[in-house]
């Protein structure tokens, strides 16, 4: 892999935290019900931390000699509650997936300073799909 085809790539992840933090922005508002005032706040915690990710992301692209996009990935929209949350975990399923192929192909180019930003994204995209899952009442199966 070359240095501007991981470019390419971290722009694509790029553009997909910036849909992520405007779905997020956007379902925090759509929400109603009271059983969703507590999720209201989580949805926008996970918008302002995929800001910190936009931003950690795009230094890593100036740092490669690359351009940080302004191009923005789909966005999900629905006026059903449980949808909105079914759509953001989705978002974070990609992500998480995106991103630990990201770290292997970073380390493999030896990036290893890189590798360890998108790694600590990662984390907390994990950590947002656990809080979705919860939401959802999902429990994982032993």
């Amino acid at each position: 892999m070359t240095r501007e085809q991981i470019i390419n790539l971290l722009n694509l992840d790029l553009s997909w935290e910036y849909a992520a933090m405007i779905q997020y922005i956007q379902h925090a508002a759509m929400l109603t019900g009271p059983e969703y005032f507590a999720i209201i706040d989580e949805e926008l915690e996970h918008a302002q931390n995929e800001h910190e990710h936009a931003v950690r992301i795009s230094d890593q692209i100036q740092y490669l000699g690359g351009v940080p996009t302004v191009v923005v990935a789909e966005i999900k929209t629905s006026l059903d509650n449980v949808e909105m949350l079914r759509q953001d975990l989705q978002a974070e399923y990609d992500a998480l997936a995106r991103y630990l192929q990201r770290i292997e192909q970073l380390e493999a180019m030896k990036l290893y300073d890189v590798a360890q930003v998108i790694r600590e994204i990662a984390l907390v995209e994990q950590e947002h799909i656990i809080d979705l899952e919860k939401s959802l009442g999902i429990q994982k199966v032993k």
